[in-house]
């Protein structure tokens, strides 16, 4: 029987795709990969094994759910990275303590791993040995976010004796990380942090394990298509970025010349942007891998595009931290390990902080809801995102060196979008898969099955993509998905019902 290997919408996109199985498969069913075992000693998972299809079957995404950074009013946006022009010590400048009364932690101003959760955390401990230096034992501190740097600094300053009181916007703790839990889905979807991988990784990961949540890692297993599903690879196109920051290292380490170079400048001055436009027998050529890295998995890694993205953002390894190769997958809820560095503390929930006094006699917050708080010291873990729009009001204004950071440094857009099946509609069972086709809309995933034996699928979009995506409805959104996991369906026929679940929380909530 013949079938088609993709399933394209066309015309107005008004609901989630879902694909028909009209062919017919004898035999029993094959198992979608070998699990591995976990960090934390939980036995390895049962994979589900990949269906037999049944003639007229539908397969739908049972369940979805999707991120919203950029437009969540208490983080409007998913991380921070240095633009060209800028280096760390514009983090470091924004992180400088005003008059030993108002401390700053986070991402933003992390002096190590900026921009990363891990560096959100080292910031926490940082910023409490900060006001320690200054502050008398009876004192109150007050410390604006409960998000990871937030709890961080909590516990921390708790632990040094301080009376501390957490004051956050939203309704519930976790800031960036937002663990959803629900019975519709085998663990809790992170929208937030979810993959922890590289060195700067290891801290986090082993209080994870310390705390009993549980993680699982994932295969650095790789899969690329075309759009018509033929298998590919990237090349060297991922090395290229290797070559551009060190080409950029070099010059800055043997001239005056800015550190802050632009990727894209930084990958033509190194000419590591010079590849063949000559297609291979399979159509795609080298300057399409290089398209697919600079267009779409460098921004979902590091939330900008190459021309606004300071090459020093990558880091020394740029090709090996481009894609969650070998990362490690929070099952047990990221969200219930903040929660646990704040229990016992006063936390003031649904308390957006919408003025900051601060001067010799300590430091006074008004909030939205009209109630006011004096504290002799306060830390303030308030996103980058949101500090750019001028809220909260500081009292007095703050410097210009802070100032002109806060405008310097740019703000990241990553979103994810979780996708979970009753049944695998795939046979690969590579971890990370790319689509080199510049008419998808998704063309990085995830592959959660091999892991964790759950027919889950992971998107991942930052940059340009993840602003137009989130711009979607959730229907037309995982509508876009499906079509660009057009590439790796085995038996597909056309069709497209209308969606079966699926939301996008509430960023407030």
């Amino acid at each position: 029987m013949g079938i088609s290997r993709r399933a394209f919408l066309t015309g107005t996109v008004s609901g989630a795709a879902i694909l028909v199985l009209s062919a017919c498969t004898t035999g029993s069913p094959t198992p979608a990969g070998s699990p591995t075992s976990t960090a934390t000693g939980t036995p390895a998972p049962t994979p589900t094994p990949t269906p037999t299809p049944t003639p007229g079957a539908t397969v739908v995404p049972a369940a979805f759910r999707r991120s919203s950074w950029t437009d969540d009013p208490y983080s409007l946006g998913a991380t921070s990275h240095l633009t060209p022009g800028t280096s760390d010590a514009d983090r470091r400048l924004l992180g400088t303590p005003l008059d030993d009364r108002l401390f700053f932690a986070g991402e933003a101003v992390a002096s190590t791993m900026g921009g990363t959760v891990y560096g959100a955390r080292q910031s926490g401990f940082d910023v409490a040995a900060q006001v320690a230096e200054v502050a008398g034992a009876d004192e109150r501190i007050a410390v604006i976010g409960a998000g990871m740097a937030g709890a961080t600094a909590a516990r921390s300053l708790a632990d040094r004796g301080y009376d501390v009181v957490v004051v956050e916007a939203r309704g519930r703790v976790g800031g960036r990380v937002h663990s959803v839990h629900g019975d519709d889905w085998p663990y809790p979807v992170e929208l937030g942090v979810g993959l922890l991988g590289g060195p700067e990784s290891v801290a986090l990961q082993a209080a994870l394990a310390l705390t009993r949540v549980r993680t699982r890692p994932l295969d650095d297993t790789i899969e690329v298509r075309t759009s018509d599903a033929t298998t590919d690879s990237l090349g060297d196109a991922a090395d290229r970025l290797d070559q551009a920051a060190s080409w950029a290292a070099g010059r800055a380490s043997t001239s005056d010349a800015d550190t802050g170079t632009s990727v894209a400048d930084a990958l033509a001055g190194s000419g590591a942007d010079q590849v063949s436009t000559l297609p291979g027998s399979d159509g795609v050529s080298d300057a399409d891998r290089l398209a697919l890295v600079l267009d779409d998995l460098l921004p979902a890694r590091w939330g900008a595009e190459a021309d606004d993205l300071a090459v020093a953002t990558l880091g020394d390894d740029p090709a090996r931290d481009l894609l969650p190769t070998g990362d490690t997958l929070v099952t047990g809820g990221l969200s219930g390990f903040v929660a646990g560095l704040l229990e016992g503390l006063d936390v003031l929930r649904d308390s957006n902080v919408v003025r900051v006094q601060y001067g010799d006699q300590g430091v006074g917050l008004r909030l939205a809801t009209g109630e006011s708080l004096s504290v002799d010291r306060a830390v303030s873990t308030i996103p980058l995102g949101v500090l750019k729009t001028g809220v909260p009001e500081f009292s007095p204004e703050l410097p210009s060196t802070h100032a002109d950071a806060i405008e310097a440094l740019g703000v990241g857009d990553r979103e994810v979008l979780w996708l979970r099946f009753d049944e695998a509609f795939w046979s690969t069972r590579a971890t990370v898969w790319a689509v080199l086709d510049e008419d998808a809309p998704y063309r990085l995933f995830v592959n959660l099955m091999p892991a964790t034996g759950a027919p889950v699928l992971v998107a991942l979009t930052g940059g340009d993509a993840a602003t137009e995506l989130g711009a979607l409805d959730d229907d037309a959104a995982v509508a876009a998905a499906m079509r660009s996991l057009a590439p790796y369906l085995d038996l597909v026929a056309d069709g497209a019902p209308e969606p079966t679940d699926g939301s996008t929380p509430d960023p407030t909530s």
